[in-house]
């Protein structure tokens, strides 16, 4: 008994000595889309920090947080090798910036045209191209890697928005086909620059 015993022990010692060395698989399962504005601004973009707020005074930008999840990711081989201590981390999906739509349910005026409630914003190419979308590693809520969408400061002097709340709605899919649709609440107070 004490040898099937010791043979369970030794297999086990080896199965799970093998799986640390497999990385961690993770998934985005969920994401999470606010308004934020700057906290500190830095010369690299990656490198700015923001704070959530709802109204918008002086900057207009939107975060987007991943929520990962663990992928279970057993491995029965012995066959592999393990110099390292450390597992890593495997990204098994992410999110595919062709996907993003950013929509208003109120109208507003840029450059005195008209965007009426419910365009999606990035089909929009003179307004596209005064946005920029750039991942931060400061972490908006201590999440991992941050989606940034941050419209330039002439979008932001060549806007006008009514006093009321819009709704904004942000639709995008992941590269494995996961939707994500998410909707809050903002105002727009904006102070030219």
């Amino acid at each position: 008994m004490k040898k099937i015993f010791a043979i369970i022990g030794l297999y086990l010692f080896l199965l799970i000595s093998n799986v640390s060395c497999e990385p961690y698989h993770l998934l985005i399962t969920d994401i999470r889309f606010e308004s934020a504005t700057f906290e500190r601004v830095t010369a690299d973009k990656q490198s700015k920090v923001y704070k959530a707020t709802s109204i918008f005074t002086k900057d207009i930008v939107f975060v987007i947080s991943y929520y990962f999840g663990d992928v279970a990711n057993l491995n029965w081989g012995f066959s592999s090798n393990c110099y390292a201590y450390d597992r890593g981390i495997v990204y098994d999906n992410y999110i595919v910036g062709d996907t993003y739509s950013l929509k208003f349910d109120h109208l507003f005026i840029f450059n005195n045209d008209t965007v009426v409630a419910g365009v999606n914003i990035f089909d929009i190419e003179s307004i596209k191209k005064e946005i920029s979308i750039f991942e931060t590693y400061n972490s908006f809520h201590y999440m991992g890697a941050d989606k940034v969408i941050e419209f330039s400061d002439y979008f932001v002097n060549n806007s006008k928005f009514s006093t009321d709340k819009y709704k904004v709605n942000f639709h995008c899919k992941t590269s494995n086909n996961k939707e994500f649709d998410k909707e809050i609440y903002v105002e727009f107070n904006l102070i030219n620059k």
